[in-house]
């Protein structure tokens, strides 16, 4: 059984003041067990300020974990925040562990990766039952990438997690964490073993706001997209008027495809969401995650209506569990950037709506990484973009 806190300071300033606002929250929520874990989660100024690392050498458990743009945990949330979610049991170990660099493009993902599992499921007195993972950001990487090396890895365990991301424009303080370390191009991870069984919930865009645009990819490679119907990507964009002087129309950051891949041997009855994200020279689209050759999709155009009510959805879904005795979840970062000058009403929400008496950590993520399916002895991990997933434990 595993007994959970949620922690948080806004001290950017002074590392010790935010030690002594973290050490006294948790004296007053948790006990301490023989196994404990930390989730961190930050604005990278709280790494640049020197607070993550005093945490780090003052906190009598390892922790892990990425930055974020804004995040929330019980009854406070913001954005210049650092908020730290605190695992604790018995009968549930823990062991993070974070990898050698990872270039970009990801050509050594699987060396790095098993290296590093290796060495953190050799300290745990069992096979892990859930890796909770904080892969890099990198535009040549897919998430599944990732994704697909756990599996090898570790067949039928489940994978959830989140890839580091940050509130700027370019995007170039995006760190992973992992103790002392910090880095923009390792990933960091936690396993779990143990008495151990995670519930998982995913909610995407549906087709409620489906554009008149559908589609087949007709011809792609990993999280790149050939061709669309026979054409460029960027041919079936322009098109469409979505595209122009290769790029694609000022104001579409991303676009969303909802996809459909029943011909796929791994389809699980679920749907996922991808985004595409800019053109190379060649007119391929660049997604955030695999774009599976012969699927079908629709474009999409969420609207601030529509996610709010899919994320108050799941919340009721997850008040509803019995036996909850911590609760992690993360939000992609579009799913915020749709909400314009509102930028909190996703996390007011829930703030408002959690069930008050279970720990939970919410962040904003640069893609998301949960099973769509997890039986006793078969998961179907995933990675997905423009969704909120949620991890109970």
């Amino acid at each position: 059984m595993i007994q959970s806190a949620s922690l948080f300071t806004y001290e950017l300033d002074d590392p010790t003041v935010a030690l002594a606002e973290i050490q006294s929250q948790l004296s007053e929520k948790l006990a301490l067990k023989e196994h404990t874990v930390g989730i961190l989660m930050c604005d990278p100024e709280f790494i640049e300020t020197g607070v993550y690392r005093h945490l780090c050498e003052n906190l009598p458990f390892p922790v892990a974990g990425a930055t974020t743009m804004s995040q929330a945990v019980n009854g406070e949330g913001g954005i210049l925040m650092l908020t730290l979610f605190v695992m604790t049991s018995d009968d549930v170990f823990f062991e993070a562990g974070m990898t050698a660099p990872i270039e970009a493009g990801g050509g050594n993902i699987p060396e790095a990766m098993g290296a590093a599992y290796v060495k953190a499921a050799a300290g745990l007195p069992e096979a892990p039952r859930l890796a909770i993972v904080f892969p890099p950001l990198f535009v040549e990487n897919a998430g599944d990438q990732y994704v697909e090396v756990f599996e090898t890895l570790c067949p039928n365990m489940p994978v959830f997690g989140t890839i580091a991301i940050d509130d700027t424009t370019t995007f170039d303080t995006c760190f992973t964490m992992c103790g002392g370390e910090v880095s923009r191009d390792r990933l960091s991870f936690i396993l779990l073993a143990g008495a151990v069984s995670p519930r998982f919930l995913v909610t995407a865009l549906s087709d409620d706001n489906a554009l008149p645009y559908a589609g087949e990819i007709t011809r792609s490679e990993g999280h790149i997209v050939h061709e669309i119907n026979g054409q460029s990507a960027y041919d079936y964009f322009a098109g469409l008027g979505m595209a122009k002087d290769g790029r694609l129309d000022e104001g579409l950051q991303f676009v969303p495809f909802l996809l459909d891949f029943k011909k796929r041997f791994d389809y699980d009855g679920v749907p996922v969401v991808r985004a595409m994200v800019c053109f190379d020279e060649r007119g391929a689209g660049i997604c955030r995650g695999y774009m599976y050759e012969n699927a079908v999709f629709t474009l999409t155009n969420p609207t601030p209506e529509n996610i709010m009510s899919d994320s108050a959805d799941l919340v009721e879904k997850i008040n509803a569990l019995p036996d909850r005795q911590a609760v992690i979840l993360f939000s992609c970062m579009v799913r915020r950037m749709t909400f314009g000058t509102e930028p909190m009403r996703e996390i007011d929400m829930l703030l408002e709506k959690m069930d008050p008496a279970v720990p939970f950590m919410m962040a904003y993520a640069g893609g998301e990484i949960c099973p769509t399916s997890a039986g006793e002895n078969a998961v179907t991990n995933r990675f997905h973009n423009y969704s909120m997933i949620a991890c109970i434990l």
